[in-house]
Order: structure tokens, then sequence, then C-alpha cells
């Protein structure tokens, strides 16, 4: 009779306990294999990222510069007009006497037996002379004839809304052959 033998592995218990702790080495390998791809991976995407942004930036360097080349241009050339030049030319196109409109006006409103003769604008003084003769009237001094007109020309808002003052500047009586003529000159001050 043969004998039987039987194989008992009394370090079963010990292989389930290497077995497991192998398996516990594998996860913690396996997680931190994990993590690490994980983190390669954040810190690719942010460079890419930071990549495309430095890009970006200096496309926007290069605009910018390109831009400030144009404007230095313009600058330099005669189209050029500053801010400065846009509100002198509104102040000017909104704050001048239009000298052609006042002359009109001024022809319009007078007496028909009144002629101007000269009219002078002094730009030191800033005043505007109207030198005119009219014909004597009779039982009217050479004053009351010139301040009439004065009074004619400062009545007209048209005309004297721009001057600060109208006055009597002068005058004094001529004769033209048999006629006698007062010849007369108004004062307006801008």
């Amino acid at each position: 009779m043969k004998a039987k033998y039987y194989s008992i592995n009394l370090n079963k218990a010990s292989n389930r306990l290497d077995q497991f702790e192998q398996m516990q080495r594998r996860r913690k390998m396996v997680s931190l294999g994990a993590f690490y791809v994980v983190m390669i991976l954040i810190a690719a995407a942010i460079w890419y990222q930071s990549y495309k942004t430095g890009l970006k930036i200096d496309r926007m360097r290069e605009e910018i510069a390109f831009i400030e080349g144009k404007i230095a241009k313009l600058e330099s050339s005669t189209d050029f007009l500053s801010p400065e030049d846009i509100f002198t030319l509104s102040e000017v196109t909104t704050s001048r006497l239009v000298w052609s409109e006042k002359i009109s006006v001024l022809g319009n409103i007078l007496p028909k037996d009144v002629a101007i003769t000269e009219l002078v604008f002094d730009d030191r003084l800033q005043v505007f002379l109207v030198k005119g003769i009219s014909k004597v009237k009779a039982g009217m001094k050479d004053l009351d004839l010139v301040v009439a007109i004065i009074d004619v020309v400062k009545s007209n808002d048209d005309f004297s809304s721009d001057f600060s003052e109208i006055k009597f500047q002068a005058s004094q009586r001529i004769k033209q052959g048999e006629q006698e003529m007062v010849k007369f000159e108004i004062a307006c001050l801008i």
C-alpha cells in the first residue's frame, strides 16, 4: 500500500497577508502614478495657456506699436487736428462777428437821407467806426440828428446785439455847393 502524503501549507495565512500587502503597494503605486500624471497634465495645460497668453500679448504689443507709429505720423503731418484745434475752431465759429450781415443790416435800417461814407474796424481798440453824412433837417440841431441815427441803430437787435456800446464819436457841418450836410461818426464798441 502506498502511503498517501498530504501537504499542508502552514504559510497560507502569511501568503494571503503578503498578497494583501502587495495589492496595497500596487494601489499606492497606481494612485501615486495617477496623481503624478494628473499633476503633469495640469502643469502642461497651465504652460500651454500661458504660452497662448504670451502670444496674444506679443500681438497686442505689435499692434500698439503700429498704432503709436500711425499716431506719431499723423501728429507730424499737416492733416492732424488736435482736440485744442477743434475746440478753438468751434469757439471761433460760434463767437465771431459776421461783418457782412452787420453791414447789410446797417444799410437797411438807416434812413434814406443818410449815406455811409466809410466803415473802419480798429483791431487795437476793438471799435467799429461808422462814418456817414446826412442832410441837414430844418429845425433840428446837428447833435440831435446824429443821436436820432444812433437811436435807430441801437434799437435794431440784429445790429447792436454783438456790441457792448454804441455811442456818438464826432459830427461836423459841411457845405457841398448849395447844400449843407452833417458829417458824423458813430463808435460801436465790441
